[in-house]
């Protein structure tokens, strides 16, 4: 093997190794953040799912709410490595708000109004 091709090996085995580390990266990012209920009513249900999806996906709540001032800390990890997320919450007065959110970069996600 000529070094010219050893070379090639190494440039592409270098390639292969910087492209899989930044898949990991963005896999086993920190998608946990701070929900905040800056709104007058009760926060009844949380749902969220990859901007590619077009459906919301299960109640990230479960049993809990959140009262008007309250926080909690949500982990939007759904298994599919995704990032980006479209991001709904429901009240208690039968309104509704929605976010596009950056699980992966964020640590705050208000919701305000009503």
């Amino acid at each position: 093997m000529t070094s010219k091709m050893i070379r090639g090996v190494v440039v592409a085995f270098a390639a292969a190794a910087v492209f899989a580390a930044s898949a990991t990266s963005a896999a086993a990012a920190d998608r946990r953040v701070v929900v905040v209920n800056d709104t007058n009513h009760t926060m009844t249900n949380l749902y969220a799912s990859s901007v590619r999806d077009s459906r919301y996906h299960g109640d990230w709540l479960g049993r809990s709410v959140l009262r008007p001032g309250e926080s909690m800390v949500v982990d939007f990890n759904d298994g599919s490595g995704a990032c980006l997320m479209d991001v709904k919450g429901v009240f208690s007065d039968h309104t509704s708000a929605t976010n596009r959110y950056n699980v992966c970069r964020g640590s705050e996600m208000d919701f305000t109004g009503n």
